[in-house]
């Protein structure tokens, strides 16, 4: 896959202290929103996390750089006005930690609204860069041509993607990790069939052995979390 062609995904990841956790939700309903009413935001979707560490999750589809830039900018002067605003009421929003935004480009699988991202799936979220920048190539061969076609035909995988930061000089640093793969599950019951290794079914736990075996070792900065859908927002530009 051309990894420039397509939509880019802009992540964002946070947790929030429980005691500000209504307002920050009733804040996000109007947030994504008010992004979609720029050009070039497709949609956004959020999700609240099942498993492992962090709480919420965003995606975004947005149709180039120059859309992002409009948001995402780390001079102001290239924002959109509305972007500015909507950046000032999350910063005043009381409570958050953990708070990760990246821009991503898609290098393969599944292609982005079609069908990938389109319906209320469950979303099992793997991050994760390479310790052996000599060994990237062969890592990243592996898991597009092995290790996601192995996951998307275990019984409860309806697809999956990969991803990697797209950097632009006006964006700033971005926190990481660099690829990211995306996966929808059937629903919630996959929390015991695919992500229990006490109860996953052996298709499942076959493909985690192989991950162990190959894909970790070459593997820093992991992380692994699933989520449930909570809204989802489209622009009707």
């Amino acid at each position: 896959m051309d990894a420039h062609a397509g939509p880019l995904l802009l992540l964002v990841q946070a947790n929030i202290a429980a005691e500000h956790e209504d307002a920050f939700n009733s804040w996000y309903y109007h947030h994504v929103p008010k992004l979609l009413e720029i050009p070039g935001w497709q949609w956004g979707r959020r999700y609240v996390g099942v498993k492992d560490d962090t709480k919420y999750l965003a995606l975004y589809s947005v149709a180039t750089m120059d859309a992002i830039i409009q948001v995402m900018a780390a001079d102001p002067i290239l924002k959109d006005p509305r972007a500015i605003e909507e950046r000032r009421l999350f910063d005043a929003v009381p409570g958050k930690t953990d708070v990760i935004s990246n821009v991503y480009e898609q290098i393969s699988g599944a292609t982005l609204g079609a069908p990938f991202l389109k319906h209320d799936h469950h979303l099992s979220v793997v991050m994760a860069d390479v310790n052996d920048p000599t060994k990237e190539a062969e890592w990243n061969a592996w898991y597009d041509h092995s290790h996601v076609p192995n996951l998307t035909q275990v019984p409860g995988y309806l697809s999956g993607a990969r991803f990697r930061i797209r950097t632009d000089p006006r964006l700033g640093p971005q926190k990481g990790p660099k690829y990211m793969a995306l996966y929808e599950w059937e629903g919630v019951h996959c929390l015991s069939t695919l992500a229990d290794p006490e109860t996953m079914i052996p298709e499942a736990r076959a493909e985690l052995a192989e991950w162990h075996a190959y894909g970790l070792p070459l593997a820093k900065n992991t992380a692994w979390n699933v989520y449930k859908p909570v809204a989802r927002h489209l622009s009707f530009r």
